[in-house]
């Protein structure tokens, strides 16, 4: 029975962001007018720049579902998938973007009404007894489409479907926030056996959003071979990500090494955040250490232009993913 309700974090206080992340855009960009290469694919072990379907959705199918995944994993032209990870109460892996289940894309298969509860507080069973969620793909021109309802898909689950494409890549977001879903610790050990369980062979990247939780996941991983990837900046479920956005472009502009700093002291592989937070020569310094540079909120043509532009190693897109940038980027 569930007897606690989420209480959703504050969100920061809102500027009039819609002109200042154009500014901050202008400005970064200005940094370096000349467009930055990938990283050397011998460097970076990676054959090509990865494309990834962001929620493992390469169409309408819902994001964060096994429909999606199934789909996605038979194209030839996705090099794979990103999936977000919360940890239900019994610490079973689950795909979901935001750590609570509220009305908004889920429901009760009763009808009831209900408030919104933390997915940490509820066993696996039984959310998956009591709930289904739908969380649409906006992957066909701008436009988000309704899609079917379905259970909280396990981890274990999606890799079951992954293994069988070895080939294919695998992005593991981890969604791991202060007083609102279990610890890194935690998280750490269940993702370490759900990956050796399943004999996964796939090439794995796991994102965390701080720096000390870098070396945490790592340890966790003992001898398995995944690639960490850092968020810059944290991103939290609730709070204004573009508020927060602008205040890391902000620090990037007038400290271009603020990123470079944040991947060396954590010993991340990978730098991911959006390209409004990265400047050129951020990224060039990135590349220099021999870390990727890994983008997301790709979801129209100037959105892939920015991230082709800026050298990303790894884009988690929402459009087709047959627009992949020019030769020579």
């Amino acid at each position: 029975m569930i007897t606690k309700r989420a209480i959703f974090p504050p969100q920061a206080k809102a500027l009039s962001t819609t002109v200042l992340l154009g500014w901050l855009s202008l400005m970064l960009a200005g940094c370096s007018l000349s467009p930055v290469k990938p990283l050397d694919s011998e460097v970076a072990n990676l054959q090509s720049r990865l494309f990834l379907a962001h929620g493992g959705s390469a169409g309408d199918a819902p994001l964060n579902s096994l429909q999606a995944i199934e789909a996605t994993l038979q194209r030839d032209d996705y090099d794979g998938i990103e999936i977000d990870i919360v940890l239900a109460g019994d610490s079973a892996p689950l795909l979901a973007h935001d750590p609570w289940i509220s009305e908004n894309k889920c429901r009760r298969y009763d009808g009831q009404t209900f408030e919104p509860v933390y997915i940490r507080d509820v066993y696996s069973d039984e959310l998956n007894e009591l709930f289904e969620c739908h969380f649409p793909a906006g992957k066909t021109d701008s436009s988000e489409k309704a899609s079917d309802y379905h259970s909280l898909v396990s981890l274990r689950e999606a890799l079951s479907v992954v293994r069988d494409y070895p080939d294919k890549t695998i992005y593991l977001d981890l969604k791991i926030q202060d007083g609102v879903t279990l610890d890194v610790e935690e998280y750490g050990a269940e993702i370490f056996l759900a990956l050796t369980e399943s004999e996964i062979e796939n090439p794995v990247f796991i994102e965390v959003p701080e720096k000390y939780q870098v070396e945490e996941i790592k340890n966790s991983l003992e001898d398995f071979n995944a690639r960490i990837a850092l968020s810059y900046p944290a991103f939290y479920a609730g709070e204004d990500w573009d508020y927060i956005g602008a205040m890391a472009a902000i620090r990037t502009f007038f400290f271009a090494e603020n990123p470079v700093d944040a991947a060396q002291e954590s010993n991340a592989d990978v730098l991911i955040g959006p390209t409004i937070v990265m400047s050129h020569s951020s990224v060039e310094k990135l590349h220099q250490s021999q870390v990727l540079f890994g983008t997301f909120l790709v979801d129209d043509a100037e959105s892939l232009k920015s991230a082709c532009n800026h050298g990303a190693d790894i884009i988690i897109t929402d459009i087709a993913v047959n627009q992949r940038c020019e030769p020579g980027l």
